[in-house]
């Protein structure tokens, strides 16, 4: 299966890093356009990359912390620095770029799927209203809860997986975003008992394999849906 570093130019002609997960063969698949929690591009984002190209998706992973501080980091004040500087309207600009750019890859099928992982779920929620793309997905995402003024202009397929027990994304967020999508036919808002933040994640504190399974089967299915 081949994967690769690639380069990524916006709109601007700016240019920043990438990986890109391709699966075995020549046919055109559909693809994955996978924003990465605050720690970056790093191994286990790979290693996530690489497997979801092995189920037949293209799988474009930026790094989407280029404009603050670029590359991977395990540092929790660096993470959580950028994070907290980060812009999200030109951020949801930078995610068109991207989602342009995969569509464009030559194994692609035109048709793209947005995976957020916590930071990421906000961008997965908002390229969904804003950017049409064909299904989204988030695992512990953060921020969605501030954009739900906007799942009216939803209407691709979406999965968002959430522990009970997530201090960084509380019940009481989950219950207002099942609330503002209760009335969207291809909605799936999951939560799972006794799973905390970073549950989907093998390498972070907070994994657990029970809710990574079940929610990673879910968005299995609403991606083979494009």
């Amino acid at each position: 299966m081949p994967s690769k570093d690639i380069k990524y130019t916006t709109r601007n002609n700016e240019t920043f890093d990438g990986y890109l997960s391709e699966p075995d063969g020549d046919e055109k698949v559909p693809g994955i356009l996978l924003i990465t929690a605050i720690f970056g591009v790093d191994d286990e984002m790979k290693e996530i990359s690489d497997a979801w190209a092995k189920d037949g998706f293209v799988v474009s992973t930026p790094d989407i912390f280029w404009r603050t501080v670029p590359g991977p980091t395990a540092d929790m004040e660096v993470a959580f620095g950028r994070f907290g500087s980060f812009d999200a309207e030109q951020g949801i600009l930078d995610v068109e770029d991207l989602v342009n750019d995969l569509r464009a890859q030559p194994r692609c099928n035109g048709k793209v799927a947005v995976l957020g992982f916590c930071f990421g779920g906000r961008y997965a929620h908002l390229s969904a209203a804003r950017l049409g793309v064909d299904a989204a997905a988030a695992y512990h995402g953060t921020n969605i809860d501030d954009h739900l003024d906007e799942v009216g202009n939803v209407k691709c397929p979406v999965s968002f997986h959430f522990g009970e027990d997530d201090p960084i994304v509380p019940m009481e967020k989950v219950e207002a975003i099942k609330a503002a999508y209760a009335g969207h036919a291809n909605a799936e808002i999951a939560v799972y008992p006794g799973a905390t933040h970073n549950f989907s994640m093998t390498y972070k504190d907070g994994y657990n394999a029970e809710a990574a399974k079940a929610s990673r089967d879910a968005v299995l299915s609403c991606f083979k849906t494009m």
